[in-house]
C-alpha cells in the first residue's frame, strides 16, 4: 500500500512539474523570447534553429549564444542526426555495443578528444549511419576536430533518415560541379533532393560545393526538414502544409559568398548590396533590412557600418541576401600615450598622439595593457610613454606602452652588446642597449665587456634602451664535490652540488686556491675532494678544501665483467643507468658469508654493493661486496 501511495505521490509531482514547466514555456513565447543571442528575429535560420533547439537536437552554448556560422565537426553531425532517435534507445545501444567499439573508439581519439559524444558515436557504428569504422580516423587529427564537408552531412543524415532502400541506382545529378562529388555519395544527395531536404539547383552558380564546410544554422535547416519527414505520420493532419512548407524550403538554397562592398543603397525599407568577387565582378542581392541580419566580428551592426570596400560574407539564396558578416578589421599605430579621463557612466578613455595628432579610444574590460612587457593597468601609463595600439573594428584591443624613461634594479642574467636581461622580483625584464651606453663596475668607469653575469645592476632605460648600467658584484659560497677541473684559456670547475646537480664554474683571473688553509694551485686539487667555492658574480674567485676526499656505495646487477680491463659493468638499482666499475689488486672483495675472496667469485646477474670514488664516468672501487651469488 506504501509503494501504490509513493508512486501516486511521484506521479502527480512529475504532472504538476510538467504543467508548470509548459506554462512557463508558453509564457516564454508569448512575449517573443529569444532562445540564443546571436539568432535573431532577422535571422535567416531563426525558426529551424529554435525548431531543433526545442526539440533537443541541437544545443547552444553556456554563453546564451548558438554560434550559427560556425562550421560543423565530423563528431557534431553525427551525435546531431542521432538525437533524431529516441535518447532511450541510444542508451540502450550505447550499453550493449559499448565494449564492442571501446578499442575504435579510443585508437581514433574519440574517448581522449571527444568523450562527450561516446554514446552517439556508438549508435552511429552500431546503426550503419556510419558504415565503416575507419572513417572514424579522419573525424580527429592532432586533437582537434575535422569539420564535416557536404557530401559527407548528405550521407550520415540519408542513413539517419533512413532512406537507403530508397536510393536509385542510376542518378544524374543536375549540379555543375557533380564531377566533385564522390559517385557513392550521389544516390544519398539524390533521395534528400527528391525529400525536400537538399534544393537541387544549387547555389546562385548552380553548384553543390560538396567539399565546402557546413554551418550550424544550415543543418539545423535540414535537419529540421528531415525531423518533419521522419515524423510525418505523426502530424497526418498537417500533411497538406508540411508539403507545402517542403515546396517552399526546397527553393531555398543557402550558400555563402566573400567580396568587397562595392555599393548599398537603401530604398523605403528595401536593401540591395553590391560586392566585387575575387575575380572582379559585380553580385548584386537584395532584402528588406528586417530580414538582414548584420554582424562586425561577434557584436551586431547595422545597415550604416556597411562601407564601400569593407570585406564581407554574405549568406544568400538566389538574389536574396539573409544576413552579412563584416570581417574584422585590425588596425595597428604607434604613437604616445597622453592621458586618460573617466565618461559620467564609469567608461574609461585613453588619449594617444600618433603622426601628432589626437585620438582618443574607449578601453572595455577586454582591453590588454602592458608596460615594459609586463601586464598593467591603464593607471600607471605616464604621457609621452611610447605605444603600440591594436584596434579591431575600431576598438581598443591592445596597448603595448614602454615607460619614457624608467629606473629598475635586478640580478643580470644575460648580456651583450646591443641586449641584457634581467631578473627582479622573479621576473624578467629583456632590454636592447644603446651603442653608447655609460658603464660603471664597483664605482669604477667600465666597459659592457667588463659586467659579469650575476652582477647586481641598476639601469636607466629611456624608451626600452638602457642608457646607464651600474653594476657591482655579489658574493656567495656554494658546497660541493670536486668531479673535473678544465685547463683552458679560461679555467673551469664542476663540482656535484648539494642537490646532486653538476654544475660548472668559470675561474676569475686571479683566483686563489687553499688547501687545509695554506695556499696551493690547482694541481693540488684531487677529484672528489670536499670544496667550498667563493664567487663573485657567479664566477669562481677562491676554493677552499681540507682534502678530505667522497666516497660513494652503489647497488646494481652485474651485466658484464671484463677481466681484461677490470672493469665490471653495473646496473645501477636506484636509476638504472649503467655504471662502470674499476677495481684493481687493491680493491677489497666480499663474498656473501663475509669473507675475502677474488674477482674470480664475481659473475654475471650477481648483486654487489660498491663503495669508491665517482670519477665522472667511471667508478675507481675500494671494496666490493656480494650480495646474491647467481
Amino acid at each position: 500500500m506504501k509503494k501504490f501511495r509513493m508512486k501516486k505521490w511521484v506521479k502527480s509531482t512529475l504532472a504538476i512539474i510538467v504543467v508548470v514547466f509548459l506554462v512557463l514555456t508558453s509564457v516564454m513565447y508569448s512575449f517573443g523570447a529569444q532562445m540564443f543571442t546571436d539568432v535573431t528575429d532577422k535571422h535567416w535560420a531563426k525558426k529551424y534553429v529554435e525548431d531543433m533547439a526545442s526539440k533537443k537536437i541541437i544545443t547552444g552554448y553556456s554563453d546564451a549564444t548558438f554560434k550559427p556560422d560556425k562550421s560543423v565537426s565530423r563528431t557534431e553531425s553525427i551525435v546531431m542526426i542521432t538525437r533524431l532517435f529516441d535518447p532511450k534507445e541510444i542508451e540502450s545501444v550505447y550499453e550493449k555495443n559499448k565494449s564492442k567499439y571501446e578499442k575504435t573508439l579510443k585508437n581514433h581519439g574519440i574517448l581522449t578528444y571527444a568523450n562527450w559524444a561516446k554514446e552517439e558515436m556508438v549508435f552511429a557504428l552500431e546503426k550503419d549511419i556510419l558504415n565503416n569504422e575507419q572513417i572514424l580516423s579522419a573525424f580527429i587529427k592532432d586533437g582537434k576536430p575535422q569539420n564535416a564537408l557536404r557530401w559527407e552531412i548528405a550521407v550520415y543524415l540519408a542513413r539517419g533518415l533512413g532512406l537507403e532502400d530508397e536510393l536509385s541506382k542510376v542518378v544524374v545529378l543536375g549540379f555543375k560541379d557533380s564531377n566533385e562529388i564522390p559517385s557513392d555519395a550521389k544516390p544519398y544527395i539524390d533521395i534528400l533532393i527528391k525529400k525536400g531536404i537538399i534544393n537541387g539547383k544549387g547555389d546562385y552558380k548552380g553548384n553543390f560545393n560538396p567539399k565546402n564546410s557546413v554551418t550550424r544554422a544550415e543543418l539545423a535547416k535540414m535537419l529540421s526538414i528531415g525531423y518533419e519527414l521522419a515524423h510525418k505520420d505523426d502530424n497526418k493532419d498537417s500533411n497538406n502544409n508540411d508539403n507545402n512548407n517542403n515546396e517552399d524550403k526546397k527553393e531555398e538554397v543557402l550558400t555563402s559568398i566573400e567580396g568587397k562592398i562595392y555599393d548599398v543603397i537603401t530604398y523605403n525599407d528595401n536593401v540591395t548590396i553590391t560586392i566585387l568577387n575575387s575575380k572582379g565582378n559585380k553580385l548584386v542581392f537584395s532584402n528588406d533590412k528586417d530580414d538582414i541580419g548584420i554582424k562586425w566580428g561577434s557584436n551586431n551592426a547595422s545597415i550604416s557600418d556597411l562601407k564601400k570596400d569593407m570585406e564581407v560574407t554574405l549568406t544568400v539564396s538566389g538574389n536574396k541576401v539573409y544576413s552579412i558578416k563584416i570581417k574584422d578589421i585590425e588596425v595597428e599605430k604607434e604613437g604616445y600615450f597622453y592621458n586618460y579621463s573617466f565618461e559620467t557612466n564609469g567608461g574609461k578613455i585613453l588619449r594617444f598622439k600618433i603622426n601628432n595628432k589626437y585620438e582618443e579610444y574607449k578601453m572595455d574590460d577586454d582591453t590588454e595593457i602592458t608596460l615594459n612587457g609586463k601586464d598593467t593597468n591603464f593607471y600607471e601609463l605616464e604621457k609621452e610613454d611610447k605605444v603600440k595600439i591594436k584596434l579591431l573594428n575600431g576598438n581598443l584591443k591592445e596597448v603595448k606602452a614602454i615607460s619614457k624613461e624608467l629606473k629598475i634594479k635586478g640580478i643580470l642574467k644575460e648580456i651583450s652588446s646591443s641586449k641584457l636581461t634581467i631578473e627582479k622580483d622573479d621576473e624578467i625584464y629583456k632590454f636592447e642597449v644603446d651603442d653608447d651606453v655609460k658603464v660603471e663596475r664597483k664605482n669604477k668607469d667600465a666597459k659592457i665587456s667588463d659586467v659579469r653575469i650575476g652582477d647586481k645592476v641598476e639601469l636607466k632605460v629611456k624608451y626600452g634602451e638602457v642608457k646607464e648600467i651600474e653594476a657591482d658584484t655579489v658574493k656567495k659560497t656554494v658546497e660541493g664535490i670536486l668531479k673535473e677541473i678544465k685547463m683552458a684559456q679560461t679555467p673551469e670547475i664542476t663540482i656535484l652540488d648539494e642537490d646532486d646537480n653538476l654544475k660548472t664554474y668559470k675561474l676569475l683571473s686571479g683566483f686563489e686556491v687553499e688547501v687545509d688553509n695554506k695556499s696551493a694551485g690547482l694541481y693540488d686539487l684531487r677529484i672528489n675532494y670536499k670544496v667550498e667555492l667563493t664567487l663573485e658574480s657567479g664566477e669562481v674567485i677562491k676554493i677552499e678544501t681540507d682534502e678530505e676526499t667522497v666516497k660513494e656505495s652503489f647497488m646494481g646487477k652485474i651485466l658484464d665483467i671484463d677481466t681484461g680491463d677490470n672493469i665490471i659493468e653495473l646496473e645501477n638499482k636506484s636509476d638504472g643507468k649503467t655504471l662502470y666499475i674499476k677495481y684493481n689488486s687493491n680493491t677489497i672483495i666480499i663474498d656473501e658469508d663475509g669473507d675475502k675472496t677474488s674477482e674470480k667469485k664475481l659473475d654475471d646477474d650477481d648483486i654487489i654493493s660498491v663503495v669508491g670514488e665517482d670519477k665522472l664516468g667511471s667508478i675507481s672501487a675500494d671494496k666490493i661486496i656480494i650480495i646474491d651469488n647467481n
